[in-house]
C-alpha cells in the first residue's frame, strides 16, 4: 500500500489519483468480494461500461481529506455512526487498506465488521 502516513478513507472517492478498488459488489444487495490485492481505480474506471456509476459496484478508497463531510475536526463521524452499537459479524474481511484506514485507526474491529455493509452512494439505475 502507499504512504502509510496518510490515512484513507474505505468509502473514498472513485476518481482521487491515488484511488484503490477494494472489492467488488456482487449485484445491488450483494456484499462486496474483496480483491486479492487492491487495485488502481484508473484501470478499473476504463473498463466500466458507459453511465455505469462506479461506486454501484466497486468499493473504493481515497485518502481522507479535511472538507469531507463526514469529517468534525480529526473524527470521521461516519466510522462513529458504523460502531455503535457495534456491529455483529462473524469475521471482518480480509483487507490491505486495514493498517492505513482511518475507520480501523479510529474504531478498530467494529469498524472492519461494519465495513463490507456499507454502501459508498445508495444505487440508482445508470445513466
Amino acid at each position: 500500500m502507499a504512504d502509510r502516513e496518510q490515512l484513507w478513507c474505505p468509502s473514498g472517492s472513485a476518481y482521487a489519483p491515488e484511488s484503490l478498488v477494494l472489492a467488488v459488489r456482487h449485484g445491488l444487495d450483494g456484499p462486496p468480494a474483496y480483491l486479492p490485492a487492491p487495485r488502481p481505480a484508473a484501470e478499473a474506471l476504463a473498463e466500466l461500461a458507459d453511465g455505469v456509476e462506479p461506486r454501484r459496484l466497486l468499493r473504493l478508497a481515497s485518502h481522507c481529506v479535511p472538507h469531507c463531510l463526514n469529517r468534525a475536526g480529526d473524527t470521521c463521524t461516519l466510522a462513529t455512526r458504523l460502531t455503535s452499537p457495534p456491529p455483529k459479524a462473524a469475521a471482518p474481511p480480509a483487507c490491505h487498506l486495514r493498517p492505513a484506514c482511518k475507520w480501523w485507526t479510529q474504531s478498530g474491529p467494529p469498524a472492519c465488521h461494519a465495513c463490507p455493509q456499507v454502501a459508498t452512494r445508495r444505487p440508482g439505475p445508470d445513466r
